[in-house]
């Protein structure tokens, strides 16, 4: 399976820099590898989980804003993974600089760079831009989860902020990563923001914020959303290996192992 923007190698063209595909999408030249589809899927999961969870598995440090050091990033891999012994700054450099997800934020005078959303330890984003932020925002929840939410509003759970849509669509999609049914709620940024809650922009469409308390959203109109094939692809290989870690889970609560 092929995860959206993702399990796709990375060549790189002597005139236009690094790009994913078979060919440079600028000239049409075929370029030479640098890394393969299995290193691409790896070396995204290792790099958010380093700028987003657990920094100091792969001996990285942040700064307070969750910013990293791109040497010690292709050090720390290098060490831990015996498979990524070849790699080297500029290949971390190419994965970022052609992710299509927009997950990361670079920069290369400083040789530095962050993840933009998606943390569950503490890192101050507040340096993110703040204007220009939709009048409305989207946030998906499960069915199980409304009435407890409109009692007492969104709160991050596992995650230090809440991540917020730009759209109806996107919030749906986010939401049936985690239910068959996911319900979109229709957020008053505008409101919120007047009212003095800082609301960022992680990327071009994802937004954070702390929390949204009651009265700033309401249920929004439901929609017909077609998810893309390599969306559900995700979607249920996500769905194996929750079963599979839920199977071995059970085993060894009954002593199988």
């Amino acid at each position: 399976m092929k995860d959206k923007g993702e399990q796709m190698k990375i060549k790189i063209c002597n005139k236009h820099g690094p790009f994913r595909g078979e060919k440079c999408p600028v000239c049409g030249d075929e370029g030479k590898l640098m890394l393969n589809d299995w290193e691409v899927e790896a070396l995204s999961r290792i790099l958010t989980g380093i700028l987003r969870h657990f920094p100091e598995n792969f001996n990285v440090k942040l700064d307070q804003h969750g910013w990293a050091n791109i040497n010690d990033i292709a050090e720390g891999i290098k060490g831990k993974n015996k498979k990524f012994r070849f790699l080297k700054p500029y290949h971390v450099e190419a994965f970022i600089l052609t992710d299509t997800k927009g997950r990361f934020q670079y920069d290369k005078s400083a040789g530095k760079v962050r993840a933009t959303y998606g943390h569950s330890i503490n890192v101050d984003l507040s340096d993110l831009p703040s204007e220009n932020i939709p009048r409305k925002l989207y946030y998906a929840i499960v069915p199980e989860e409304e009435e407890f939410i409109t009692e007492i509003g969104i709160k991050p759970g596992e995650r230090k902020w809440v991540h917020l849509s730009d759209s109806y669509e996107e919030a749906y999609i986010s939401g049936r990563h985690r239910t068959d049914n996911p319900i979109v709620l229709e957020i008053d940024a505008e409101k919120l923001i007047n009212d003095g809650r800082a609301i960022y922009r992680a990327n071009e469409k994802i937004y954070i914020t702390k929390e949204i308390p009651p009265g700033y959203f309401i249920k929004a109109p439901i929609k017909e959303v077609e998810v893309p094939k390599e969306e559900l692809d995700q979607i249920e290989e996500e769905k194996r290996r929750r079963k599979e870690k839920e199977r071995r889970k059970m085993e060894e609560d009954l002593g199988m192992k």
